[in-house]
């Protein structure tokens, strides 16, 4: 009897176990899908790269979170897409009366997963939804084999001093925007979360973990709505018989670094970039010192200070070309006709004419103003509205960019530049055309983020590559309408100046593998002390577009011009700038602060910064093999604002000033 009993459970167990189960392998990763329930499990050799995920879907409050699915069915085949070759594991359930599907394209480097909900068959017309989660998972897993785990939280846009937040597991992790790491401070092995379509949806990240080293709960949907995405509804909803979830990308990495960079890489895969303008952009910006009170005047004397003084020291692009951008209040400054006579004085100084617009904000601030672009439309027709009331953020309501009067505005002034002969554009506060709305203009638009597409492809349009697209404050994504992005909020002199746009580097220098180039706002000299100017000209030369904000006219300040002369002349320092795009951190940061080291290379040299933001002289160690060189090697380095010459085998040790920093050229 007790044979029988044992054959008995040796049948039948290992027929349940495979009635309920079924693994999908490819590429070292495995897939095992619960057919009881629909949970999918993702594994990468010894490390889970999802548990039990089960999808999410939803409309404003009435959100659906099965714990099983009914009628699972799963199934695989070979697809090959603009991302690559995949294998195909389409899971499908059924929830109520409706129907939900996660395709999960896995490919050599990564995994690409997509929510399609079906609705009610009954309903003819479709239905609507304004969340969809691929990713939802709930089941606690292990994320790593040791202490000093960490979460990255990226912020939606640029606007009012937001920051990249670093947070330990076991603390509560903000929510992330479009994209989210994961990541062991000692090993670098790290999981990056996003999504890499950005046509109609905005995209969260939400993690939960705990102090052992697990993912609690992980969740990544496209509906995101927040005081950061700075908008005052819901996210609006997508109707159809079927609606689709953003693409979710899923990249376990070994090292966290190279998975942000790769999760970039792939985003332009499905919206490349805008075509190339030219070299990395030196400059001179106006906002930097004299804001309101830029002239005509101030502008040419501005143009020819530059042109004398630091040009001829190696401040300038590959082309050896200098941009002379103007800024808010440039329509106070300059009369019409002296446009043409500035941009030529630019051209004559070997220079380019850059100039400031707002396409997407009524700064005016006069709702019964008629457009002079289209008098049948009043401003307040191109508002968005919240509830009937146009929204605002910055003090400036936002302008529906599928209304055909702020498409009037946006032909008309661009043709105007491109007329006068500017050859460079900075456009601002551009989230305001990303708010979702009541309604927008084009009734087939319902969220935010399709307005805004469908704003910067008209932008982009009628600019036809014509002039230098620099957007400043806006959101991370969509990234393929614009040459260069600013990396954080406003930035002037002093070392809080710095250490804020080095917070958006240390997380974000990945953008310029979408962007031609990060920009890290002007640089102020006036009002900070010497190594403070170091530090702040340091910081924009590690970060990509690299822009000068001082007051350089005749009433400028002599002592600031003399340390624009003696700093920004560095040759080696503007050598680097050239010839290197975003420098990454070596290590991270904790909580909202910035890395104090960061690393790049051209084809001679490896570059290392090291910051101190503190009131102290400090001692720092650098072990070259962080640098992934070896630590037996004796290598030659300079330090480039003093020109010391050194040695450097096994770590780089170095003492640095309160508020300085050291760069330092290693040879390969």
């Amino acid at each position: 009897m007790q044979k029988l009993l044992l054959s008995c459970l040796i049948l039948t167990t290992p027929l349940s176990v495979l009635a309920s189960n079924k693994t999908y392998s490819h590429d070292g990763r495995q897939l095992t899908v619960d057919n009881s329930t629909g949970a999918v499990t993702i594994v990468a050799g010894n490390d889970t790269i999802i548990k039990a995920n089960i999808p999410a879907w939803g409309l404003d409050d009435n959100v659906r979170r099965p714990d099983a699915l009914q009628k699972v069915k799963s199934s695989s085949r070979r697809i090959s897409d603009v991302h690559g070759d995949a294998l195909r594991v389409s899971v499908t359930g059924s929830y109520g009366n409706e129907k939900a599907t996660v395709d999960y394209d896995i490919y050599p480097q990564f995994i690409l997963t997509r929510l399609s909900v079906e609705g009610d068959a009954a309903q003819k017309d479709g239905f609507a939804l304004n969340f969809l989660a691929p990713v939802s998972t709930r089941q606690s897993y292990q994320f790593a084999d040791r202490a000093g785990n960490y979460a990255v939280s990226v912020p939606y846009d640029n606007d009012a001093w937001v920051r990249y937040t670093n947070t330990p597991f076991g603390d509560a992790i903000p929510e992330s925007y479009e994209v989210a790491a994961l990541f062991n401070a000692d090993t670098r092995k790290g999981l990056v979360i996003g999504s890499v379509e950005h046509d109609i949806w905005k995209t969260g990240i939400k993690t939960a973990t705990d102090a052992n080293a697990a993912i609690v709960s992980l969740e990544a949907f496209g509906g995101a709505s927040s005081e950061l995405t700075r908008d005052k509804r819901p996210h609006g909803h997508v109707a159809g018989k079927t609606v689709k979830s953003p693409r979710i990308i899923l990249i376990s990495t070994d090292d966290w670094r190279d998975g942000l960079e790769l999760f970039a890489d792939q985003c332009a895969v499905f919206a490349p970039s805008v075509p190339s303008k030219g070299p990395r952009p030196f400059g001179w910006n106006s906002w930097g010192k004299l804001q309101t009170k830029i002239t005509y005047d101030k502008a040419i004397e501005v143009s020819d200070f530059i042109h004398d003084n630091i040009t001829n020291r190696g401040f300038h692009d590959a082309d050896s070309s200098v941009v002379i951008d103007l800024d808010a209040f440039w329509d106070f400054g300059f009369k019409p006709h002296q446009h043409r006579q500035f941009v030529e004085h630019c051209r004559a100084n070997g220079q380019k004419a850059g100039i400031y617009w707002c396409p997407f904000t009524d700064w005016g601030g006069n709702p019964d103003g008629v457009l002079g672009e289209d008098p049948q439309y009043k401003m307040k027709d191109l508002y968005i509205y919240v509830n009937g009331e146009p929204v605002k953020f910055d003090g400036a309501p936002a302008l529906d960019p599928t209304h055909p009067g702020t498409k009037a505005r946006i032909k008309r002034q661009l043709e105007q530049f491109i007329d006068w002969g500017y050859e460079y554009v900075k456009i601002d506060f551009m989230a305001h055309g990303a708010y979702e709305g009541d309604t927008h203009y084009d009734p087939s638009v319902t969220t935010g983020t399709q307005a805004f597409n469908q704003g910067m492809a008209y932008i982009d349009s009628i600019n036809d590559n014509r002039l230098w697209i620099n957007l400043s404050i806006a959101p991370l994504f969509p990234a393929n309408y614009a040459h260069s992005r600013r990396i954080s909020c406003d930035a002037w002199a002093g070392v809080k100046d710095t250490e804020y746009v080095l917070n958006a580097l240390t997380y974000g220098w990945w953008l310029d593998h979408l962007y031609h180039y990060n920009d890290a706002d002007h640089v102020v000299y006036e009002g900070a002390t010497d190594g403070e100017n170091r530090m702040r000209i340091t910081s924009s030369a590690l970060t990509g577009v690299y822009f000068l904000g001082d007051d350089m006219s005749k009433d400028g300040l002599e002592s600031t011009k003399e340390r624009i002369i003696r700093n920004t002349g560095n040759r080696e320092i503007n050598a680097m700038a050239r010839n290197c795009k975003s420098f990454r951190p070596v290590e991270h940061a904790k909580g909202t602060s910035a890395a104090d080291m960061f690393t790049n290379s051209d084809d001679k040299y490896i570059y290392v910064a090291i910051f101190n933001f503190t009131d102290r002289p400090v001692e720092k160690t650098l072990p070259m093999r962080r640098l992934g060189l070896s630590e037996s090697i004796n290598y030659l380095a300079m330090e480039l604002w003093s020109h010391d010459t050194l040695n450097v085998n096994g770590a780089i040790n170095v003492a640095i000033p309160a508020r300085d920093v050291k760069v330092f050229r290693i040879e390969k």
